[in-house]
């Protein structure tokens, strides 16, 4: 996987403010965060990478589809939030929204459980919950399950981790729209909350260390 960075304004949290980051997939449109840029700045510099290929029908629906995203999580508090496109024999949408909440390293992080019950809560038996571990030995959990919310049957993520350093926790909230490309979804989702970092103003981001053995 091919990843892009995307990067976000100062979060409140003790001490001196903290910036996420986070590495994205390639192709990924971006809602909610576009550093120095203005959305439709952002939108012009995304679609400069289309000139040539792209059916003008599929850019005015990228075009179109960006607007309304901007818009509906413009007053939100996700640190990041967005839309991977896959085509291909198994074309899916996988949308994921990323929220950081701040904590000292001390904090005690079970209250983060609540993100994993309330899917099993909401799914009953047509929901599971797994974990996975990054490199630098963090272990998240990732729950799933069908959803036909909508009128549309599609699967829903929810994912948590702690960030490096105790910074605080991430949580990702993903939707795949192909509800058998759960492996998928969940791989998005891990993708992102292994790369999410929390950081002070100045530090910049580096690959997690491998965990000592």
């Amino acid at each position: 996987m091919t990843e892009q960075e995307a990067t976000l304004d100062p979060i409140a949290a003790e001490g001196a403010p903290l910036r996420v980051w986070q590495r994205v997939p390639q192709g990924w449109i971006e809602f909610r965060s576009f550093g120095d840029r203005s959305p439709q700045e952002w939108l012009d510099w995304y679609l400069v990478s289309a000139e040539g290929w792209l059916p003008d029908a599929a850019r005015d629906a990228i075009v179109d589809g960006f607007r309304a995203g901007v818009e509906l999580f413009a007053d939100t508090a996700f640190a990041f939030a967005g839309v991977s496109l896959t085509l291909g024999e198994r074309p899916a949408a996988f949308f994921l929204c990323t929220n950081v909440v701040p904590g000292a390293a001390e904090t005690d992080a079970a209250a983060t459980a609540f993100h994993r019950l309330l899917p099993l809560a909401r799914f009953g038996e047509g929901g599971r919950s797994e974990s996975f571990t990054t490199p630098d030995g963090r272990v998240g959990t990732i729950t799933l399950g069908a959803s036909a919310d909508g009128g549309m049957p599609h699967l829903t993520a929810v994912g948590e981790i702690r960030l490096p350093g105790g910074a605080g926790t991430a949580v990702v909230m993903g939707l795949c729209s192909d509800p058998q490309q759960s492996a998928e979804l969940a791989l998005h989702v891990a993708f992102a909350l292994t790369t999410t970092q929390a950081l002070p103003e100045g530090v910049e981001p580096a690959e997690p260390e491998p965990a000592a053995t």
